[in-house]
């Protein structure tokens, strides 16, 4: 992302919408973004309907209740958009209509996880009220995080970055343990090897951009590790950069975000 042309902001509970307006309007001034504020209601299965279908009254009344929070926010003029229910699908759809688009959402649970699991786009999970950021920990699986890299330091200037890589491995024996017995002290040997090249490579990288880094050799979950960690320096923004969904870190993003004790962006390095 270049540039942020457009901010995609989600709201699944009303009561949370006047926290997101002004998150987004002081990232939207600061930027020179639109905004479009998307409210989905999701419906539970013995919940009767949200709005009035017939009449649409409820409909009317709410968009123009979040549409004059949002220009009393100072949002210009803010596109609503009002659903029920498939939040996921909403956000994708209206995502790809506009490239260099952040979502920012509040934590809802599942249609925040649906958001994460569908979408590669850049999105931010709103899990406190704040509005400016010190310190961020940018949690990466592998040394080549240029895009989310760079998208932090262009559209979150001032904040403090901290690399974070987590190492796991798994080991994955490459032969039948049926026809010849797995050798635990060739597997040692090729998780020293393979962890003092990840932390070398790891290490010149902080070093080449000026960066703080750490590198840990995790003995709990992933998911477990980072967040401890974003405990321990009390950092205040969570940045998740993975390579894809299909690493161990990329898999482990939903759970890393409903544990998360502060808001997280999660900007996967290969979008698509």
């Amino acid at each position: 992302m270049q540039q942020m042309n457009r901010i995609l902001a989600v709201c699944n509970e009303y009561e949370k919408c006047d926290g997101l307006i002004d998150t987004v309007a002081k990232m939207a001034k600061g930027h020179g973004a639109g905004v479009t504020l998307m409210y989905v209601h999701e419906v539970s299965l013995f919940e009767l309907p949200f709005f009035n279908k017939e009449e649409g009254l409820e409909h009317q009344k709410l968009r123009r209740e979040l549409e004059e929070r949002a220009v009393a926010a100072g949002i210009e003029e803010p596109a609503i958009l009002i659903f029920e229910d498939d939040t996921a699908d909403h956000v994708a759809e209206e995502a790809g209509k506009e490239a260099d688009t952040l979502i920012v959402t509040t934590y809802a649970g599942k249609p925040t996880q649906k958001i994460l699991r569908k979408i590669s786009t850049p999105v931010l999970v709103i899990k406190e009220a704040i509005h400016l950021y010190t310190k961020a920990v940018v949690a990466l699986d592998a040394v080549m995080p240029e895009r989310c890299l760079n998208f932090m330091q262009r559209f979150f200037k001032g904040v403090d970055l901290h690399l974070y890589q987590d190492f796991q491995y798994i080991p994955l024996p490459s032969v039948d343990p049926v026809v010849e017995p797995f050798d635990v002290g060739m597997d040692a040997s090729i998780y020293l090897e393979l962890m003092s090249a990840k932390q070398e490579a790891f290490q010149e990288f902080c070093k080449e951009r000026g960066l703080k880094g750490t590198f840990e050799t995790g003995e709990n979950g992933i998911d477990e590790d980072t967040v401890a960690f974003v405990k321990k320096v009390d950092a205040d923004l969570l940045v998740l950069a993975p390579l894809d969904r299909d690493t161990m870190l990329g898999d482990a993003i939903e759970d890393i975000v409903e544990k998360s004790p502060v808001d997280t962006l999660v900007c996967y390095e290969h979008q698509g």
